[in-house]
């Protein structure tokens, strides 16, 4: 891994002996946070509907002498998303953990929108971690202690450049939920917390950022002059995750290189 933000938290040891799950951890932002949690000493649970993708990040977590395991979820099914997080604490008798990263773009037009984009849009960005966060809570509360880090997106604050107009509205539902359930679980020792990126180059990008000109125009209205990569997410999440995150709660941290100033 490379990068400034996961560098500064790459400390070997600060998560010992700790569980977490990390959802939509087959790719991009989701794996680097399962490499950079893995790396601080956690046992990771990488989770994702793409159950090989999901293994061979395992696998290269392991090679460099971490801990983890994949395991299939669809955050599209609730039933599915209490297994797996209910299976990762009870094979391992806890969860420290949970990095609730996975999420679809359906990218359409408002107009074109059908009743069956809007639900399939819900059922994983909001439903799907609605409930991914419920299990959790329901390990940490009698726990004392846990950390839960959604990954919203600067989508949750302003319209996308895109119209993706149902992604957005999911968007600004988890940064709500952020709060809600920042406030209600704090008194419990269960942190939640949230980091909202910008533009990013993952394989989801890469659909709307199609070719060279998009990406280079993209990048200019960003002050920092260039797109995001995961591993400036991670680090983020590393963070909310880590002890040093201990006195924060409910709170959403934008990363996005500054895209949100203008």
């Amino acid at each position: 891994m490379s990068g400034i933000g996961a560098a500064a938290l790459r400390k070997p040891g600060v998560l010992a002996g700790q569980v977490a799950l990390v959802t939509g951890a087959a790719g991009g932002i989701g794996a680097a946070c399962a490499e950079l949690l893995a790396e601080q000493g956690a046992f990771v649970v990488v989770a994702d509907i793409a159950a090989e993708a999901a293994a061979r990040t395992a696998e290269r977590i392991a090679a460099d002498g971490g801990a983890a395991e994949a395991a299939c979820l669809d955050m599209a099914e609730v039933a599915s998303v209490r297994a797996a997080v209910q299976g990762a604490a009870g094979r391992h008798g806890r969860l420290d953990i949970l990095v609730n990263n996975a999420g679809i773009a359906v990218a359409k037009p408002l107009l074109e929108y059908t009743p069956q984009d809007w639900e399939r849009q819900m059922a994983v960005n909001v439903t799907g971690t609605f409930f991914a966060l419920q299990a959790a809570a329901r390990i940490m509360v009698p726990q004392g202690t846990g950390r839960i880090v959604n990954v919203v997106s600067t989508a949750g604050f302003v319209s996308s450049s895109t119209p993706e107009a149902a992604y957005d509205v999911s968007k600004g539902a988890v940064r709500q939920l952020t709060v809600s359930a920042g406030a209600e679980l704090a008194p419990y020792g269960v942190n939640v917390n949230g980091v909202a990126p910008g533009t990013i180059a993952t394989p989801l990008t890469d659909q709307v950022l199609d070719t060279p000109q998009k990406r280079a125009r993209a990048g200019e209205k960003i002050p920092r002059r260039r797109l995001g990569r995961p591993d400036d997410i991670a680090g983020a999440v590393a963070y909310l995750a880590s002890p040093a995150a201990d006195y924060v709660c409910g709170h959403v941290l934008v990363v996005d290189g500054g895209w949100l100033l203008y």
